[in-house]
């Protein structure tokens, strides 16, 4: 009984003292001490080397492809093809975090966020229909980044003039 008395009043102390008074932080939320991220890629290399590619993951893995022989799908027909495409969706999903970590905001604007939530909803979307195989919804997901991606970049890359 003792012990457990103490190990409550320490718990008890800790939560006290905790930054927030004992109130768990959301999910997500940022802590004050912001220099623990590591982000030395510029906006440009994020794009290309990480965001790019994993759009491409899924893009790649949807649609169809019309030629002279034919129209011909371009769906995962494996199941190695499909987890292909689903973890991209989901790299991409949470590469959209990236883009809301300190200093990567190009300005306080709430285009930024609304435009990186876009990406991480229609990317999470198209994670669970590659899932389910839904090949309609999936490629209506993969319009929804495309969508996401065009929302920031005619503000942010070509301008609102």
């Amino acid at each position: 009984m003792i012990r457990i008395s103490a190990a409550l009043c320490l718990a008890a102390s800790l939560v006290a003292c905790s930054p927030n008074g004992g109130t768990p932080a959301p999910a997500g939320a940022a802590t004050p001490d912001t220099g623990q991220y590591m982000t030395g890629l510029s906006m440009q290399e994020l794009m290309a080397h990480v965001v790019d590619h994993a759009a491409d993951g899924i893009w790649l893995a949807q649609g169809w492809l019309i030629d002279f022989e034919g129209t011909h799908e371009l769906f995962p027909t494996t199941d190695e093809g499909r987890m292909y495409a689903s973890n991209a969706a989901v790299t991409l999903a949470e590469v959209s975090n990236l883009l809301l970590l300190p200093g990567r905001p190009v300005d306080d604007d709430p285009r930024w966020i609304d435009a990186t939530h876009h990406l991480y909803e229609a990317a999470m979307e198209a994670h669970e229909m590659a899932e389910v195989r839904d090949k309609e919804a999936f490629f209506k997901a993969g319009s929804a980044i495309y969508e996401a991606c065009t929302e920031c970049h005619s503000h942010y890359v070509i301008g609102n003039d």
